[in-house]
C-alpha cells in the first residue's frame, strides 16, 4: 500500500515563508529609503555630513539594498498572487506552481546575495570612503566642539544613532531575507515532490478501485 502524503501543509508553509520575505522586504525598503532621504537632505548643509567633501560618501550600497527590497517584494507578491488567489490556484498544475516559484525565488536569491556582498565590500572601504552606515555608526556618540554648540537641532548628529541602527537593519535584514528565500527554494522542491507523490498515489488508488474483482 502506497504511503499517503498531504502536501497542503507544505504549500501553506511555502506561502507563509515567502510572505515573511515580502514583509521583511517592505521593512528594509522603509529603512533604506529613510536613511537615504536624510542623507540627501542634510549632506549639503549639515557639517556632520561634510558638505565640502561629498565624494567621501558611497551610497550605492544603500541604493542597492533599496532596489533589492523592491524587487524581492514584487517577485514574492507575484508568487503569492498565483498561489493564494482561488481563481488562479484552483486549476494550477503542480509543475506550473513549481516553475512559478523558481521563476520568482531564484532571481530574488541571487539578487539579495549579490547585494549583501556588495554592501559589505563598500562598508569595508572605510575610512577611505564611508557609507551611510559606517559614518553614522562611527560618529553617533561624538560630541561637537565647544564653538559649534549653538547649532540647530537638524544640523547635528543627534539622529546618527537611529540612522546607524536602520542601516544595519537594512543590511542584515537583507541577509535574513536571502536565507529565507533559499529555504523557500528548497521547500518549493519538496512541495513539488509531495504534490507529484500524492497525485500518483491518488491515481493508483483510483485504478485499484476501478479494477475488476476476481
Amino acid at each position: 500500500m502506497a504511503i499517503k502524503i498531504n502536501p497542503a501543509p507544505l504549500r501553506m508553509a511555502q506561502a507563509v515563508l515567502i510572505g515573511l520575505c515580502a514583509i521583511m522586504s517592505v521593512c528594509i525598503l522603509g529603512t533604506s529609503a529613510h536613511t537615504l532621504a536624510i542623507f540627501n537632505k542634510q549632506q549639503t548643509s549639515n557639517p556632520w555630513w561634510l558638505p565640502l567633501w561629498p565624494q567621501h560618501f558611497e551610497v550605492h550600497g544603500t541604493k542597492g539594498l533599496l532596489g533589492s527590497a523592491v524587487t524581492v517584494f514584487v517577485l514574492c507578491s507575484v508568487f503569492l498572487v498565483f498561489a493564494l488567489v482561488p481563481a488562479l490556484a484552483k486549476n494550477q498544475k503542480h509543475t506550473l506552481r513549481f516553475l512559478i516559484a523558481l521563476g520568482t525565488l531564484l532571481p530574488s536569491v541571487l539578487l539579495t546575495l549579490v547585494t549583501v556582498i556588495y554592501a559589505h565590500i563598500l562598508n569595508n572601504n572605510s575610512p577611505e570612503l564611508d557609507t551611510i552606515q559606517t559614518w553614522t555608526c562611527k560618529y553617533k556618540n561624538s560630541q561637537p566642539l565647544t564653538q559649534d554648540l549653538p547649532m540647530p537641532g537638524d544640523l547635528g548628529n543627534g539622529n546618527f544613532g537611529a540612522i546607524c541602527k536602520e542601516s544595519r537593519f537594512a543590511l542584515w535584514g537583507t541577509l535574513v531575507v536571502f536565507l529565507m528565500l533559499s529555504m523557500s527554494v528548497g521547500l518549493s522542491f519538496v512541495t513539488w515532490l509531495a504534490d507529484k507523490w500524492a497525485q500518483r498515489a491518488e491515481r493508483k488508488e483510483q485504478e485499484m478501485e476501478g479494477a475488476p474483482q476476481s
